[in-house]
């Protein structure tokens, strides 16, 4: 495929301090198995895009480890494959001062790959799965500068979109917005675009030269409003999942319990892969219930689960009741314990006897490694 793929792993890193104080973004465990980064990588593979380089500011070292020799997404090639763009070692790594300033990290790498024309840059916090390919031969047909995926928001949003935009019919964009809730009938940008590896080569060289940073804000809305830039905007109609603080984790994390919502995350034609970890099934004792759950190998389960994500090696005590909990690899909850709206991260103990409960707008977070 003419398309090499950029993965930005850290944005809204801040939102989700809860799980990313020792862990990059991407490497956000999901629905029992994957992390956040296996969408958008598996999207990619499976659409023919065997170059990938994934950005990565600071905390990287989960990640790295979940990628691998990276021979789950067959990317463990001599020419191409998946790449870890970490920063130089004499800058800052203490934040971000925007998409132009992780891209010339690329620089390089963005050189060496002159066979691919054009480039697809992508966020980690989204959660869909789609077809590139369709997005490039739209992007070609349309002869616009940047083709943006989107999806037409049927209601009004609670979160700010990082872009919001109008298009007329032939899907030209007309109206470019940013940091700003979607009303209903506007297009909510995916943090996916399409553009040609020159352009976005020159920008990067150009803007940061002189000290600019923000992508869409000093590039793309700049641009677009002085009528130098032109934007085709490529509407996403599958269900497409958003994580972009700790409540909208919450939400995506239990709306994979719905079978629609399941079936067009997970095709069959289309899998999501990720890192590959040998486990023996899931255990569960004489006396457990299990309704509406998922439950990954390795977990052992004799109290009652309703309506909960339990990733591998959960252990679930006698007497214990969970209810719209997300449960992280390795954690116990202990006998007779009570967790509603509830997120435990990694290797977590909870008590005998414990009693958690949030809501369902704010559930409680439970760091990795801690004992309740």
């Amino acid at each position: 495929m003419n398309m090499t793929g950029i993965i930005f792993s850290e944005m809204y890193s801040d939102a989700l301090n809860s799980f990313t104080h020792d862990r990059n973004m991407a490497a956000i465990p999901f629905g029992g198995r994957y992390r956040l980064v296996d969408f958008v990588l598996s999207n990619m593979v499976n659409s023919g895009i065997l170059n990938v380089g994934v950005l990565a500011k600071q905390h990287y070292h989960s990640l790295m480890d979940h990628l691998g020799n990276s021979q789950e997404w067959d990317l463990n090639r001599k020419n191409g494959g998946l790449q870890l763009l970490p920063p130089f070692a004499t800058e800052d790594t203490s934040g971000s001062r925007g998409k132009l300033d992780e891209l010339r990290n690329a620089l390089d790498y963005l050189e060496t790959i002159s066979t691919t024309p054009y480039i697809l840059l992508a966020d980690a916090y989204v959660l869909c799965n789609i077809d590139y390919r369709a997005a490039l031969e739209d992007h070609i047909a349309s002869g616009c500068d940047i083709t943006m995926m989107a999806t037409k928001e049927t209601e009004a949003s609670q979160i700010d979109f990082a872009s919001v935009m109008k298009a007329d019919a032939s899907h030209h964009v007309t109206s470019y917005a940013l940091d700003c809730p979607a009303k209903p009938g506007d297009f909510a940008s995916m943090g996916h675009m399409i553009i040609s590896r020159e352009l976005l080569i020159n920008v990067i060289r150009d803007y940061t030269s002189r000290g600019i940073y923000d992508f869409l804000r000093d590039f793309i809305q700049h641009e677009f409003n002085r009528g130098r830039l032109t934007i085709n905007l490529y509407e996403v109609e599958t269900k497409v999942l958003r994580v972009r603080d700790v409540n909208e984790y919450f939400q995506s994390s239990l709306a994979i319990l719905d079978d629609d919502i399941s079936a067009a995350l997970f095709r069959g034609d289309r899998p999501i892969h990720t890192r590959v970890t040998d486990e023996v099934p899931a255990y569960y004792g004489l006396d457990c219930q299990v309704e509406r759950c998922v439950i990954a190998d390795g977990c052992f389960v004799d109290g009652r689960v309703e309506n909960s994500v339990l990733s591998r090696g959960v252990k679930v005590g006698k007497g214990a009741v969970l209810k719209n909990c997300i449960i992280m690899q390795g954690s116990v909850v202990g006998d007779n314990a009570s967790l509603e709206n509830v997120i435990v991260d990694k290797w977590v103990t909870i008590s005998d006897g414990a009693q958690l409960k949030g809501l369902d707008s704010n559930p409680v977070v439970i760091r990795k490694g801690v004992t309740v």
